[in-house]
């Protein structure tokens, strides 16, 4: 089975992945604005970090998932027969 560079791999999407956290953590603020203006939420930090960390967290791994599965698909497209299924 290959391996997978991940340095590598890390290195070739550096711009696109400092654009996904980017808009993680701008949609997180945008969320948080939102509960703030329509009053679900007091503007104080106890009540608007621990969602804030969520939204944040929820976006990240979406977008964490969505790599890893790029990243695998990316090395099964380079080399099919070695990453076959093998049920022998």
């Amino acid at each position: 089975m290959k391996k997978i560079d991940v340095d590598s791999f890390v290195r070739e999407r550096q711009d696109e992945i400092q654009a996904l956290v980017n808009i993680s953590l701008n949609k997180a603020g945008e969320s948080m604005q939102k509960r703030v203006a329509s009053g679900e939420l007091s503007p104080n930090i106890q009540d608007v970090l621990p969602l804030l960390l969520y939204e944040v967290l929820t976006a990240n791994t979406v977008a964490t998932l969505r790599l890893v599965s790029e990243m695998i698909n990316s090395t099964t497209e380079e080399h099919p027969q070695e990453n076959a299924y093998d049920n022998h």
